[in-house]
């Protein structure tokens, strides 16, 4: 069985506030995606790792990390439009593909397997998470419903999926109903399996999480 895995970095980052993307800041020496492509290449299954960046990046990359473990292309306008272009790089023996946000830099390699596991059981598997918080929908400002907290999942990434159902998925018109990969999936007809991660796997979307997970990070190190 072999897998790849496609890093998705191609967003502005515009809710972090800083000109550089979080995604391509340092974090605890090395840049925040870096983290995921490191995690993902040190797992014999992942045969490849492609890594998407925003298009006026590309050329840059590419000429940096040529000789790296992994493949550089650009991104597109929105984040399916980057998945979209790194899926048309797989090589044609890759049997699952995860896709992974760069900015989840704290994916632990014991959650990758668990969702790997999953997905190749299973045709489809994603990383998600309890959620521990009470949720209402609201309208006009008022309450109107209280979800049942049980059957509530927060999901990350990485998605992992089998090579043929991915593609498939992205063949066809995608609508802006479709938060993430998964939907895609699950319009198709086949359900994602959730496999529970066990470590801290948040998206860096502002500047505490960018340094609770410098914290995480410089005590894994030690």
């Amino acid at each position: 069985m072999k897998a790849a895995a496609i890093i998705v970095a191609g967003g502005s980052g515009k809710r972090f506030g800083s000109q550089t993307p979080k995604q391509f800041l340092r974090l605890c020496g090395k840049p925040v995606f870096m983290w995921s492509i490191e995690a993902f290449a040190s797992l014999k299954d992942f045969k490849q790792v492609i890594l998407v960046v925003p298009e006026t990046m590309e050329s840059a990359f590419k000429k940096k990390y040529k000789n790296s473990n992994f493949t550089v292309t650009s991104g597109g306008k929105e984040r399916f439009d980057s998945v979209k272009n790194g899926l048309a790089l797989l090589d044609k023996n890759i049997d699952f593909v995860a896709i992974h946000d760069a900015a989840r830099p704290l994916i632990n390699r014991q959650d990758i397997l668990a969702v790997l596991k999953k997905a190749v059981e299973n045709r489809a598997a994603i990383a998600a998470e309890k959620t521990k918080d009470t949720i209402k929908t609201v309208k006009d400002g008022f309450v109107k419903t209280t979800l049942d907290r049980s059957v509530l999942w927060n999901v990350q990434t990485p998605q992992i999926f089998e090579a043929s159902l991915i593609k498939k998925a992205y063949s066809k018109k995608i609508t802006g109903n479709a938060t993430d990969d998964s939907a895609l999936i699950e319009k198709s007809g086949v359900k994602a399996a959730i496999a529970e991660t066990k470590f801290p796997n948040f998206k860096i979307t502002a500047l505490p999480d960018f340094e609770t997970a410098k914290n995480i990070l410089s005590k894994r190190k030690r």
